[in-house]
């Protein structure tokens, strides 16, 4: 457990880098847009579940253990960091270097969730779920200082920062068992046939929370731009991290209490910190509360997802597969599709404006809320039914 809550950590090291969007768009590459620059950062997203469900297939066949993918990923972070030294002239550089951030990620953050679902009870596992995302979101809190702070010096010296895989690799080496997965490989091919369809309703919710959640990040450093630099950007996007460190800490009694419409306060959470953002924009105070609401909203929702996810598998073979869609796919596509969607949207409906995209988000989110409370009601409805 404490080998898992160390890795948490650096389970967001895309963090170190969002502090310096407008440092890379402004001084490094200016002909590019901000969507552009946004879109190559996201492609870590994209990268990341191409990894993840690479790394279950060979963890389903025997081929490889949950441990030696986890250490090949936190090794593969560290290597993104040293690489960023060596490439960072040009604006593909830009997109290999989230690649490989991307791979490194899809590899360990999964089979860190894994190790959850194979060795703790459904109960523990509430909790232990809980814990992990204030620690995820401590680790983002200090990734997003330190790298809004070197950005402000250097636009890649976020990457820096990825050299921190090196020690949580060791630790693991040394701490997480072992075990290889049982299944056959007939079972390991159909392990997604094998799923719990309740699982895909989850992976869509989480998918569409990301989609709306990302673009605070993403939007965070050129809307402050009037008013703050990179180091400015870095803080403001720990207070939104520190949100998810506060609502971690309580998230086992609320999703206890409140079950599935946890969620739908989750999504509220975030129109809330979206409208404050939109209302004051040359406010830094206001923006910091704004942030730090947003923030509530990323330890509510996923835990839980990934929770009900965890009691909804009960087949080695199908672990692997499970934690992959949940952790790392949707989540990761919906973060790569953030800037597609909602960035290219509101620039084609408003211009430039991260007022009016904030605005445009926060009421798609509000809509999802209300759609997610429905459904919810309708589900306890028939279970009662049923019993």
């Amino acid at each position: 457990m404490l080998t898992i809550f160390i890795v948490a950590l650096v389970q967001m090291p895309n963090l170190a880098l969002t502090p310096g969007i407008n440092q890379i768009k402004t001084t490094a590459f200016t002909d590019y847009s901000l969507g552009m620059v946004q879109t190559a950062l996201a492609f870590s997203s994209l990268a990341q579940p191409i990894a993840a469900f690479c790394a279950s297939i060979l963890i389903n066949k025997g081929i490889v253990t949950k441990k030696a993918v986890i250490i090949f990923g936190l090794c593969f972070l560290a290597a993104d960091g040293i690489l960023a030294v060596l490439l960072h002239t040009e604006f593909w550089h830009l997109i290999v270097l989230s690649i490989v951030l991307g791979a490194s990620t899809g590899c360990f953050v999964s089979n860190v969730f894994g190790l959850i679902f194979d060795y703790f009870e459904p109960l523990e596992r509430q909790s232990i779920t809980g814990y992990q995302s204030s620690i995820i979101n401590v680790g983002g809190i200090m990734m997003s200082l330190l790298g809004g702070l070197l950005a402000t010096y250097i636009w890649y010296g976020g990457y820096l920062i990825l050299l921190i895989g090196l020690p949580a690799a060791a630790l693991v080496c040394f701490t997480v068992p072992n075990h290889k997965i049982t299944a056959t490989h007939r079972e390991g091919k159909k392990s997604l046939k094998k799923l719990n369809p309740r699982i895909y309703y989850y992976c869509a919710v989480a998918f569409l929370f990301m989609i709306t959640y990302t673009a605070c990040g993403n939007n965070l450093s050129t809307h402050i731009a009037g008013i703050g630099n990179s180091a400015i950007s870095g803080i403001a996007v720990a207070f939104q991290m520190g949100g998810g460190v506060v609502s971690g800490i309580f998230f086992s009694k609320l999703s206890g209490k409140l079950g599935d419409y946890s969620l739908s306060i989750a999504l509220c959470a975030v129109f809330l910190g979206y409208m404050i953002l939109s209302l004051f924009p040359m406010s830094l105070v206001l923006t910091f509360v704004a942030v730090f609401i947003v923030g509530l909203s990323l330890s509510i929702m996923l835990p839980r997802c990934i929770f009900v996810v965890s009691t909804l598998v009960d087949d080695p073979a199908t672990s692997a597969t499970a934690t992959a869609l949940m952790t790392i796919a949707a989540p990761s596509l919906g973060s790569f599709m953030s800037p597609i969607v909602i960035t290219n949207i509101t620039t084609a409906l408003f211009g430039e404006s991260t007022v009016a995209r904030y605005r445009f988000a926060g009421f798609f989110v509000l809509a999802l809320a209300v759609i997610i409370a429905i459904f919810t009601t309708r589900n306890k409805r028939k279970q009662k039914n049923v019993t």
